[in-house]
């Protein structure tokens, strides 16, 4: 068990129910805190109410594709660190997901601690890319503002801003 992986906050999207299941009881065991989603508008629904730090999200599904998925969650939760799980892919797919910035396109079968491993690694960018952002705010906040007060009170802001992510 990595401490990598505790409290990763997981969305899991893809419409084989059995293979959810699975993951998710697997990923749990690791100490992930695991949603299922067996749909598109499902994992939407989802990323509406809860945080995540990561989704492993299936590419065809039928009422929504994993494309159409990616887009939603980037426009919910701009933070999110996303791989594109999939048995049908073709050099479009991929294309797709790189544009939108997943962090993996991966293919099915896939070896679960392999997997395991991409979602760590997945936080783990997710972790930096916010850290790095974060102290680009806050130096530009600390170079445009004059008033002690007033760069406390924003720099607040911002911290609480990114504890909410």
């Amino acid at each position: 068990m990595t401490n990598e992986s505790k409290n990763l906050r997981l969305l899991l999207v893809d419409d084989e129910e059995d293979l959810v299941t699975f993951l998710a009881h697997r990923l749990r065991k690791r100490n992930m805190d695991v949603t299922m989603a067996m749909s598109g508008h499902e994992a939407i629904s989802a990323a509406l109410e809860l945080k995540f730090d990561v989704a492993v999200v299936d590419l065809k599904m039928p009422d929504i594709d994993g494309i159409q998925v990616i887009e939603k969650l980037r426009e919910t939760q701009p933070f999110i660190e996303i791989l594109m799980l999939t048995g049908h892919g073709s050099h479009e797919s991929a294309w797709e997901a790189g544009r939108l910035q997943a962090f993996r396109y991966l293919m099915k079968p896939l070896e679960f601690d392999q997997l395991h491993q991409f979602i760590v690694d997945a936080g783990e960018q997710r972790t930096n890319r916010m850290k790095n952002e974060f102290e680009s705010k806050l130096e530009a906040l600390m170079l445009s503002t004059t008033s002690p007060r007033e760069l406390i009170q924003q720099s607040d802001e911002l911290r609480q801003e990114y504890e909410q992510e």
